[in-house]
């Protein structure tokens, strides 16, 4: 059996919430191998970001090519970049390289609050990087500032999709967990079809479950999956995550794979 293989692009997260440590545990646990490339280190926990040192564009390059001058990953999937350069030396390296399945997970901030990237970074995001992906993700407040106008309903989400469509993504799926009401709707949309992902809310404010949906629905598409069928997955899968997360620090709690639950979640 050929094991497939995904490149993640993103941050640190040393208490292991969120970014490259969070994109490593999801793959596995769903049966994907992980090439991971680094564009900053972030020294954060469950409470806060306490810094952050950004890679040079040389090295994040260099990285990018030791894994494609050595294997080709089926899938990839970028999360945190801290600088202009950064969304620069990434989008060079795959236009030479022609990444497939490329899931876009345009992360701006921390779940904390702190700021990643500024209006210029986000701009070259949408100009240099969106026009790679199969699929873009944003929550409600990344699609807003991406469309510009505020998301109050599924309406707005739609009408965002279409907005970010334009910068030429295959798939636009927006998250709606950040929207009130009990159910949680996700909207994926690729110019002409449009399919809806409902789930009941869960109340619990758990960390990195973006890059835990970006990377499991990267996952799926390395294993060969469509992505309506991925994002299916991806929305199931998160929620599961979200159900069984556990607090290790004085902040939110955050997901563990599925494999921790037989021992760190009682029935």
């Amino acid at each position: 059996m050929q094991i497939k293989k995904l490149l993640v692009v993103g941050g640190t997260d040393p208490s292991g919430g969120a970014g490259i440590q969070v994109d490593r545990f999801t793959a596995a646990d769903i049966g994907v191998y992980t090439y991971s490339v680094l564009t900053a280190v972030v020294a954060q926990n469950s409470v806060e970001v306490l810094g952050i040192e950004k890679l040079s564009s040389e090295i994040i390059s260099k990285q990018l090519r030791a894994v494609f001058s050595d294997s080709q990953p089926d899938a990839a999937k970028t999360g945190m970049f801290a600088s202009r350069t950064g969304i620069e030396a990434v989008s060079n390296v795959f236009d030479e390289f022609k990444v497939k399945n490329l899931v876009v997970d345009p992360v701006f901030q921390s779940s904390s609050g702190t700021i990643f990237l500024g209006a210029s970074a986000i701009s070259l995001m949408k100009i240099r990087l969106f026009g790679h992906a199969r699929v873009v993700t944003p929550n409600i407040s990344e699609a807003e500032r991406l469309a510009g106008f505020p998301i109050n309903d599924l309406n707005d989400m739609k009408k965002a999709a279409k907005a970010i469509k334009m910068f030429g993504p295959e798939w636009v799926l927006i998250k709606g967990g950040h929207l009130l009401g009990d159910e949680c709707v996700d909207f994926l949309f690729d110019g002409i079809v449009e399919y809806k992902y409902s789930g009941k809310r869960i109340d619990k404010d758990v960390r990195g479950t973006g890059c835990i949906f970006s990377t499991a629905l990267a996952s799926m598409l390395a294993l060969g999956e469509d992505v309506p069928e991925a994002a299916e997955f991806a929305k199931n899968y998160v929620s599961k995550r979200i159900a069984q997360a556990v607090s290790f620090g004085k902040g939110n709690p955050q997901s563990t794979p599925s494999f921790f639950k037989s021992v760190f979640i009682k029935p």
